[in-house]
């Protein structure tokens, strides 16, 4: 309650002394930007309601679209990591588009396969086509001898399986990651997020923000996660005795297949 020297002024100057000066970043991009702030309040209003509170609270735009970022991810599904670390220009950067995360496998991951992936990895890639009807093939099969001997590589049928025939030969057993996998190399999953690379995002653009593109790219997301640990696991079996292990998956590939 007031005292009783106090007046209706001097209640109110006192009020906002105790709220200390204003922050001074929030209002210079509100001026800088004020079409680009409007978008992202917009933003925040439609997706994270409850947290506009915490989110305008941030001292700083970066610090707010970072807080946005993590607020996004905790209920949808995560965005470019830069994002949640405040590496980009205030607003204009999350308003243009979804910042999604690309999954995909690229030109240079399937390269870079035999040297920087694990061992489980490169045993399921050497079962599957090259999509890029390169030699990138030669260095993977050197890769996998270091822990698989020559005479199991050999008996692998020439180039790989394909996509479809990966489904045909495992689908319905345990090792389904093998087909799972040759979708992911070959970007034919039909998942928005294991389709495309930074490089065919970037050549296409960011998906426009709007309720119906969240909702399906947070379905997208979950069935990806779902989608990779399948994959992880087998990859993982794999390590536990690469030899054995890559023998039984293979001894399975060829009798099925010789079965037609």
């Amino acid at each position: 309650m007031p005292s009783e020297g106090d007046t209706p002024l001097r209640t109110l100057a006192n009020k906002l002394r105790s709220m200390g000066p204003p922050k001074l970043g929030p209002l210079i991009a509100r001026l800088d930007e004020a079409e680009e702030y409007e978008e992202f309040l917009d933003l925040v209003r439609e997706f994270l309601p409850e947290r506009e509170e915490d989110i305008l609270h941030e001292p700083e735009p970066s610090l707010q679209v970072a807080a946005f970022a993590q607020y996004f991810e905790d209920r949808y599904f995560p965005l470019d990591d830069c994002f949640k670390l405040g590496d980009v220009e205030p607003y204009a950067d999350l308003t243009r588009g979804i910042p999604i995360i690309p999954l995909g496998m690229s030109y240079e991951d399937y390269h870079y396969m035999s040297s920087d992936w694990r061992p489980g990895y490169q045993l399921l890639t050497y079962l599957i086509e090259n999509p890029y009807d390169d030699e990138g093939r030669i260095a993977l099969a050197e890769a996998c001898l270091e822990r698989v001997p020559d005479n199991l590589l050999q008996q692998v049928p020439e180039g790989g399986l394909s996509p479809a025939e990966a489904h045909r030969l495992f689908d319905d057993t345990p090792y389904r990651g093998v087909a799972l996998w040759g979708d992911i190399l070959w970007a034919e999953t039909g998942n928005v997020f294991l389709d495309i690379d930074a490089e065919s995002l970037w050549e296409q653009g960011l998906p426009r923000w709007g309720r119906e593109t969240v909702e399906h790219l947070t379905r997208e997301w979950q069935q990806a996660e779902r989608i990779q640990q399948e994959v992880t696991n087998l990859a993982e079996w794999l390590e536990e005795d690469p030899r054995a292990r890559f023998e039984e998956l293979l001894n399975l590939l060829l009798k099925r297949r010789a079965n037609g």
